[in-house]
């Protein structure tokens, strides 16, 4: 159980980590954030979750006020002080306290830690159901605070008896709230969508190992009408791995069942997660 954050720069024990009400992340919305998980003490492929977060911050024009190895040992830090070698860590970046309401200034940085999450990495033996939605996200490669239609949507899965979402864009599949969405076609080969996304840090390893394990990936646009002879549909995040999904809607994905090539990616991908481990001291 965690009982520190880190706030602008330093650890703070948890019921005193505040921000003021006049901060334009809360009131305007304007803010970024990150997720990802630690394990055995190292926050997993971190330069790739760091790349994307000040790539972000830069999207928004936000300073983050901390170098990146500074940043580094901040974590590190964090981690320590709450005993903690597996844990979910959030990065926060908010506009800053606005005097108008309005008006962008300095930013507010917030570092978080939770429990792992349960049942990270487990591999569904029965897939899942989703719902398709349509809507194209603002901003959809910054990885801003704005969640708003998937968390509005949340009972409409629930209602369809259904786990997630995926979001269309006219005719086009693209993603989930918080997920990369992926095909098998029916030459077993994986088609992602590389457009109006957000690039997820699993998604760059899970198509770094479809590419170097003989696994033929086309990035294009993904039309609707494409599950219908889909083989497999998978979801990639950063507690999911690969997830398997068995229904779109109606639509009965391949024979309804966790297909081999999404097995297989999460098999390597676990392996990946232990040679990264492998090589921290």
């Amino acid at each position: 159980m965690p009982k520190f954050y880190h706030i602008n720069g330093e650890i703070t024990p948890i019921e005193k980590s505040v921000l003021h009400i006049s901060d334009i992340g809360l009131l305007r919305g304007f803010g970024i954030f990150d997720y990802f998980l630690a394990r055995e003490g190292h926050p997993l492929f971190l330069d790739d979750y760091l790349d994307r977060f000040y790539r972000s911050a830069e999207s928004l024009d936000l300073k983050i006020p901390f170098s990146r190895s500074v940043f580094t040992q901040h974590l590190y830090d964090l981690l320590a002080a709450n005993e903690m070698r597996d844990a979910g860590i959030r990065l926060l970046l908010t506009g800053g306290y606005s005097p108008d309401g309005y008006t962008p200034t300095d930013p507010n940085l917030a570092i978080m830690v939770y429990d792992l999450p349960a049942n990270t990495w487990e591999f569904s033996p029965t897939g899942i159901k989703v719902i398709t939605v349509p809507f194209q996200r603002d901003l959809p490669e910054v990885k801003t605070t704005n969640y708003a239609m998937g968390i509005r949507k949340l009972k409409e899965v629930k209602a369809a008896n259904a786990q997630d979402l995926v979001y269309v864009d006219g005719e086009y599949l693209r993603e989930s709230a918080r997920s990369n969405f992926y095909l098998v076609t029916a030459a077993g080969h994986i088609v992602t969508t590389p457009e109006k996304i957000l690039w997820g840090v699993t998604r760059k390893q899970i198509l770094d190992l479809a590419h170097k394990n003989g696994i033929v990936v086309e990035e294009r646009e993904v039309h609707i009408s494409e599950l219908a002879t889909a083989r497999e549909a998978f979801f990639t995040s950063t507690t999911k791995g690969a997830m398997s999904i068995r229904q779109v809607d109606e639509q009965v994905i391949g024979d309804g069942k966790p297909g081999p090539i999404t097995g297989r990616l999460q098999v390597l991908f676990m392996e990946r997660v232990k040679e990264y481990l492998a090589g921290k001291p």
